[in-house]
């Protein structure tokens, strides 16, 4: 009776709980399973890693959303271009780019859609440079800009289609 008084008061639960297979260990920083295993680096080395990499990033969009304005830009700019089976005038992707960089910093809206969790950040990104470019081929190209769908000026993404 004795014996089991004493399993009750040290396993949680009352039951006799069985301990998990012995772990071998170096020092205290280095665990591995058995002789022939592989070592791993630690999550925290890894995390701070990733801090370092991140904070190296040239500009706060990047670093807050490690989003590349850069590549979203042309990626907009080849949809269009696609869908109207012609090329815009050059500089387009860069002037999306830097519009996005001017804002970022300096409009708390802008600032709060592209922080969004998961991709709803980077969603956000693409419908503003989709409506950018619309904006800007009504004021410059008004023959391509009538060619898109209404749907565009509001950001959303063209058929694969074409017409």
């Amino acid at each position: 009776m004795k014996k089991r008084s004493q399993q009750r008061r040290n396993s949680p639960g009352g039951r006799a709980v069985p301990s998990a297979p012995r772990v071998r260990r170096r020092n205290a920083n280095d665990v591995l399973p058995h002789p022939g295993a592989v070592r791993t680096p630690r999550p925290t080395t890894l995390r701070r890693q990733f801090s370092t990499w991140q904070a190296s990033l040239p500009t706060a969009l990047e670093r807050d959303t490690l989003l590349m304005p850069e590549a979203i830009a042309e990626n907009v700019v080849q949809e269009a271009e696609r869908f109207l089976k012609t090329d815009l005038p050059a500089g387009y992707a860069a002037r999306l780019a830097s519009k996005t960089y001017h804002l970022y910093p300096r409009h708390k809206h802008f600032h709060a859609a592209l922080n969004r969790p998961g991709n709803r950040g980077r969603d956000n990104l693409y419908m503003y440079m989709r409506h950018w470019t619309c904006s800007w081929l009504k004021r410059e190209r008004y023959a391509l800009y009538k060619k898109l769908p209404w749907d565009y000026a509001l950001g959303r993404k063209l058929p694969t289609s074409g017409h």
